[in-house]
């Protein structure tokens, strides 16, 4: 009899094992109601789920080939003036910050000495012209030799000579503005001893200015006399535009980058030299220019590569990009119009991956 009970409950206990296999572990076959399998590749490991991207189709547009620089604004003419020679300052004519015109006087240095020695030289030359008057008619009666009207000739010449050299010297004792333009702050009172060696005051010429900048090497080739310029200044919103009239006939080796030099107009003499410069150089037009966002570029050891969706596989093609701006860049060569370039979640990916579009 107690046989017969243990059996009975092994019976229910296997009973039980199975009910509990039955609805809390079913089978994963086909055609018992359970939960379909996992996906399997061809070896019968678990296949990986398509990657989610987004993509940004090619087209092309009209490119404006522009860079962007920093530069400097330097004054169109700009001189320290100093004196030609040392002396007591006489006179002074600087009003600081104020504009003057060329040849206006600004110092003078004491030349006392030298308007003496000219008087004095005037004097003789007055006498000497008498005498040759007086020659000049003796000799066409032969009172004269033809040799005293020759030394007396001489002597008026050199009489002049002095004259002339003296001139020069007092010239020497003025400075004067040699061209129009801006005065600076002036370092020296009336009344100082001065040498060549020190800085009256400085004279700018702000209407117009130049604008000095560089560019890299690979662009040398775009630039010509005559590209037009956009640039503005710390402080100030307005843009103004300048013409490129001059550039260096070679690469700086040590920056690899060409420097370039432009020209513009300063009404107002807004424009102050020395003035940091934000710079967009225009170039040529681009007509069928294909460009693409930045983050869709990925670098490789042997350049740089985009993912583009095909048949809904992630297929890697090397490309060669060009001119660039804040969003987007030119691809020179790799791409054709109408690709779908993946632009998110690029740098996850692998070729020949499954993809799945969310935009």
């Amino acid at each position: 009899m107690k046989s017969i009970r243990s059996v009975s409950y092994i019976l229910i206990f296997i009973a039980a094992l199975l009910l509990v296999k039955y609805f809390y572990f079913p089978s994963n076959q086909e055609g018992k109601g359970g939960p379909p399998s996992k996906a399997t590749d061809k070896g019968g490991r678990p296949s990986m789920p398509p990657s989610l991207v987004s993509v940004f189709v090619a087209q092309s547009q009209v490119l404006d080939n522009n860079l962007f620089a920093s530069g400097s604004i330097l004054a169109n003419e700009t001189v320290d003036l100093k004196p030609e020679i040392s002396g007591k300052v006489t006179a002074l004519y600087i009003n600081e910050g104020e504009p003057v015109t060329k040849g206006k006087l600004l110092v003078k240095l004491n030349d006392d000495d030298l308007q003496a020695q000219l008087k004095k030289v005037n004097a003789e030359l007055k006498l000497s012209e008498e005498k040759l008057n007086r020659y000049k008619e003796l000799l066409a009666v032969q009172g004269v030799s033809r040799e005293e009207y020759d030394m007396a000739t001489n002597q008026l010449m050199a009489l002049k000579a002095d004259a002339e050299v003296l001139k020069v010297q007092i010239s020497r004792t003025n400075i004067v503005a040699p061209f129009a333009g801006v005065l600076g702050l002036r370092n020296i009172s009336e009344g100082s001893y001065i040498t060549p060696q020190q800085v009256v005051t400085t004279i700018q010429q702000l209407n117009p200015v130049k604008i000095d900048f560089s560019i890299p090497e690979r662009y040398a080739n775009l630039i010509r006399n005559g590209n037009i310029i956009n640039f503005t200044t710390e402080g100030f919103t307005q843009t103004y535009q300048g013409t490129v009239y001059a550039f260096e006939p070679g690469i700086d080796v040590a920056s690899r980058s060409l420097k370039i030099r432009a020209k513009a107009n300063n009404p107002g003499n807004k424009l102050l030299p020395g003035a940091f410069a934000k710079i967009e150089l225009v170039l040529n037009k681009s007509e069928n220019a294909i460009m693409v966002p930045t983050q869709a570029i990925v670098p490789i050891l042997k350049g740089q590569q985009v993912f583009v969706c095909r048949n809904n596989k992630a297929e890697a093609v090397p490309v060669e990009t060009g001119l660039r701006n804040e969003k987007m860049v030119q691809i020179i060569s790799g791409l054709n119009e109408g690709d779908s370039v993946i632009v998110t979640g690029v740098m996850g990916l692998k070729p020949g991956a499954d993809l799945k579009l969310i935009k």
